[in-house]
């Protein structure tokens, strides 16, 4: 009798290690978007703002949506060297007024930087 409370107890200690281990596997996808974002080459001359963006877009296949009055008459920052498409962006924007969201599905909005409190 005392035999089978003890092996049922095993498999009960079983089952939890399982559980657990389960649970760890499960939550490791959750961690993984969080990790660095792949890099790639960046030629991107600076000029007209609204042409840098379009190459931008062009080279890492994202859809980019400003608004012409915000890059009316704006000029970018050249965009060279291995970098994220998070990093090429800042560097593009630098001194424009202008940062960015990047939206669920991807798409990067152009807004205007909040301006820093006095």
């Amino acid at each position: 009798m005392s035999q089978k409370i003890e092996m049922r107890r095993r498999r009960g200690s079983i089952r939890r290690r399982m559980l657990a281990c389960l649970a760890l596997m499960l939550s490791v996808p959750l961690v993984a978007p969080h990790a660095a974002e792949p890099t790639m080459q960046f030629e991107i001359k600076a000029g007209p703002l609204s042409e840098a963006l379009m190459a931008f877009g062009a080279r890492t296949g994202t859809i980019v949506i400003a608004s012409s009055k915000l890059t009316a008459n704006k000029v970018s920052q050249p965009v060279t060297g291995q970098l994220s498409r998070q990093e090429a962006l800042i560097r593009m924007l630098k001194g424009t007024g202008l940062t960015f969201e990047s939206t669920a599905n991807g798409t990067i909005l152009i807004v205007r930087a909040r301006s820093a409190a006095p």
